[in-house]
């Protein structure tokens, strides 16, 4: 192997501004999620950096890692999978190039891809594989995949033999060269030497030219020089040749051309790998999702990503010449240039500014700035997070906390909040406006209320607390009623609601609630129970009266009868005995006689009968109304005929209610209509019904003589008659059994009518 000293300065793989280099890739390990580690092949000493530590949760260097360690935060599944692919990797059989599954300290599984290369290092001659773990855990599912330098060994080295050649200067016909050659090229030395032009041939096509050229332009200057092309070998790949040419002159002109040929094919390749990495690294800071930034200690602009371009409206160009307080009010400018000196001084600050961009928005950041050194420079290296959401948030909760706030000074209520983690309980100013406790000097907890409570109730209210408590229970809102002992001495009726609020495992982490003094309630409930006992007890009493009346009503009824009977039957056997011995008068004295107990004894009935309006026993019945219409057709038959009369009614339903009350209304509505029908007319009554969501509805309608308004409502009282008894048969009684029957079955009753042209009597039944 050979040492350093083969290369030049600009070919040595370790240097000062690698140094430099290496301190900003660990800066962006920090930034990324990333580390690298080392294995010495010859030694087995594994190393990490501090950015695999940080990865798994540990502080850097928080413990000495060796081969088994590293093995051990492998995932088990991963495990013999890994220790393949680093067996292969030793071995140079292939890439170690591996996505796996680490363990951190605190147990969790997280996803990286771990890359690889073996190289030897020119200083000590050891064999290292040097990579580096990449934390994908939140892009598993992307299709990108790192790429890294496949190989750097001891073999870069050793292909950087040089051909030794000599050509002529003029047609640069080659004279000599070496046996390298051949290991190089593919060519031996004379397949090189047979031809004529064989070097200008086997120069890329697309190199040729310039090649050529270069070579004739510097030789005609008699300057020595060096030039880079590409080169076809005997296998048809194409390397790349670093050619050094000596010109070798005679009397001032150019006759010999030495050179030697370096393959720098694996140094073009590590340059491009390099460039692809640089490339990768820069794309990988563009695609940061926070502001990225780098600043020198005179205030410009180094490096950022264009997630600063986009969140501050500035292009490119603009940035480059702006400084960090361009970027803010002039109200911030103070701020910033104070913290500078601290940075520098401590190393690191966090602060919250607001962003003012281009278009004049604000928008609050939360900045990281830190010293860093870069290219022998203090610098300053930040990232800065747009917290909009964040600011917005403390905004709402500051509002709720307010409208919380005046919610419990505002309402009676005693507003209570426990927070379960902090085993704390607030009180508001209700606590003292409605029991006598100062929220600002006493200290309640949970324990403190539970004491508070009556020693009756306690014992269900804890056990009830207890329910809601439990993870397994899905009740949350409270609703119960308790005492409360009060500031005096005294107990409070309360009734108590409250929320229970969950986290997503069912376990209470909060309770919110409410508690209203309600003893006067309880006191007025108190006082309405004894009214309803009260009540009830006068009912019964009512009850046994009316029954009392309602059979007093039947013997008074019957008893009264009996004498008019008495009078009917005389007075009718004293007219058939003497009727031819009495005069007209006599007679006519008779007729009014009879006719008073007949009418007398007619309104005795429709008393008795009003007076059982209300009583019907027994469950309501599915009733066809128009059957009942047919019984009701049937029952007065011979007054239809007698009229002459038309009765109408079609399509009526079936409904459910109480036969007899309803058998009432429609003979009484219908005898009505016959009884007050014009003397010169055919009657014509026609019945019709309407179905509504929550009753029925009937009307009878007539062509009779009509009533006046003004007695629409005295027709419904008991003994208001409108017309003489003479002109029309009546005890004034039938529309005061309707209008009572129709309240019994939970309706109404209305009267249209036009005196001459008929009435129309509508009335509803609750469904």
């Amino acid at each position: 192997m050979r040492g350093k000293d083969n290369y030049s300065a600009n070919e040595m793989p370790f240097s000062e501004t690698q140094t430099n280099k290496d301190i900003l890739l660990e800066q962006f390990e920090f930034l990324t999620d990333s580390g690298t580690w080392e294995l010495n092949l010859n030694t087995e000493k594994l190393t990490w950096s501090d950015g695999v530590f940080r990865m798994l949760g540990y502080k850097p260097r928080e413990f000495e890692v060796n081969f088994e360690s590293g093995l051990q935060i492998i995932h088990p599944e991963d495990r013999e999978v890994a220790i393949s692919q680093l067996q292969e990797a030793i071995t140079g059989n292939s890439d170690y190039n591996i996505k796996k599954r680490l363990v951190r300290k605190d147990g969790e599984i997280i996803w990286v891809v771990s890359k690889a290369a073996q190289i030897c290092d020119i200083d000590s001659g050891q064999k290292k594989l040097i990579g580096v773990f990449q934390n994908i855990n939140e892009y598993i599912h992307t299709k990108e995949k790192l790429k890294s330098i496949k190989k750097k060994n001891k073999s870069l080295i050793e292909n950087l033999d040089g051909i030794f050649w000599e050509a002529d200067a003029q047609s640069f016909e080659f004279t000599y060269i070496s046996s390298q050659v051949e290991r190089i090229t593919g060519f031996s030395p004379k397949e090189w030497m047979e031809t004529k032009e064989f070097w200008q041939n086997h120069i890329h096509p697309f190199d040729r030219e310039f090649a050529t050229q270069t070579c004739h332009q510097e030789t005609q200057k008699l300057q020595d020089h060096t030039f880079v092309y590409r080169f076809l070998t005997k296998d048809g790949k194409t390397i790349w040749l670093n050619d050094r040419v000596k010109v070798i002159c005679k009397n001032g002109k150019p006759v010999k051309l030495q050179g030697m040929m370096v393959d720098v094919t694996r140094e073009k390749e590590i340059e491009q790998a390099l460039q692809n990495e640089i490339g990768f690294n820069r794309a990988l800071i563009q695609q940061l999702p926070s502001v990225f930034f780098l600043v020198g200690t005179d205030g410009k602009f180094l490096l950022w990503n264009n997630q600063l371009e986009i969140a501050s409206e500035f292009s490119f160009e603009e940035i480059s010449i702006m400084e960090p307080e361009d970027f803010f009010a002039p109200e911030f400018h103070g701020v910033i240039q104070s913290r500078v000196p601290k940075i520098l001084e401590e190393g690191a600050i966090d602060i919250e500014l607001e962003v003012q961009t281009k278009s004049g928005r604000r928008i609050p950041y939360f900045f990281t700035v830190s010293k860093f050194p870069f290219k022998d420079k203090v610098c300053l290296f930040g990232t800065g997070q747009d917290i909009s959401e964040l600011v917005e948030s403390r905004k709402s909760s500051a509002q709720h906390i307010e409208r919380f706030q005046i919610v419990t000074q505002a309402t009676s209520d005693a507003i209570w909040d426990f927070d379960r983690a902090k085993n704390t309980l607030y009180w508001g100013e209700g606590f003292l406006t409605l029991f006598g406790y100062d929220p600002k000097t006493t200290n309640p907890d949970f324990d403190f209320l539970l004491n508070l409570i009556h020693p009756d109730d306690r014992g269900k209210i804890y056990k009830l607390i207890k329910t809601y408590m439990d993870s397994r229970s899905k009740k949350s809102h409270w609703l119960e009623e308790y005492r409360f002992l009060k500031s005096d001495g005294n107990y409070a009726f309360v009734l108590d609601k409250a929320i229970f609020m969950r986290n997503e495992e069912g376990a209470v982490t909060r309770v919110v609630g409410a508690m209203q003094d309600i003893s006067k309630q309880k006191d007025f409930e108190k006082s309405l129970k004894d009214l309803n006992s009260r009540l009830e007890m006068n009912i019964h009493e009512l009850a046994i009266s009316n029954l009392e009346l309602q059979h007093f009503a039947f013997v008074v009824s019957h008893d009264l009868q009996e004498p008019l009977r008495m009078i009917s039957s005389f007075m009718g056997l004293l007219e058939r005995r003497y009727r031819d011995s009495l005069d007209q008068k006599a007679l006519d004295y008779i007729a009014f006689a009879t006719n008073g107990a007949k009418q007398m004894q007619k309104i005795i009935l429709d008393l008795l009968e009003l007076s059982r309006v209300g009583k019907v026993t027994g469950e309501k019945e599915k009733l066809d109304i128009g059957k009942l219409i047919g019984e009701v057709k049937q029952y007065m038959r011979k007054s239809l005929q007698a009229k002459q009369a038309t009765l109408l009614a079609e399509n009526l339903p079936v409904i459910l209610t109480h036969k007899t009350p309803l058998l009432q209304i429609f003979q009484n509505l219908i005898g009505n209509a016959l009884k007050y029908s014009k003397p010169d007319h055919q009657a014509v009554i026609t019945i019709l019904s309407r179905e509504f969501q929550n009753h029925w509805e009937f009307s009878v309608e007539d062509n009779g003589i009509g009533i006046d308004p003004e007695y629409f409502n005295k027709i419904f009282v008991v003994f208001q008659r409108l017309h003489h008894q003479k002109e029309y048969d009546g005890t004034g009684i039938g529309l005061t059994i309707v209008k009572k029957a129709v309240e019994f079955l939970e309706g109404e009753i209305r009267v249209e009518s036009e005196v001459g042209k008929g009435s129309k009597f509508t009335f509803t039944i609750k469904k």
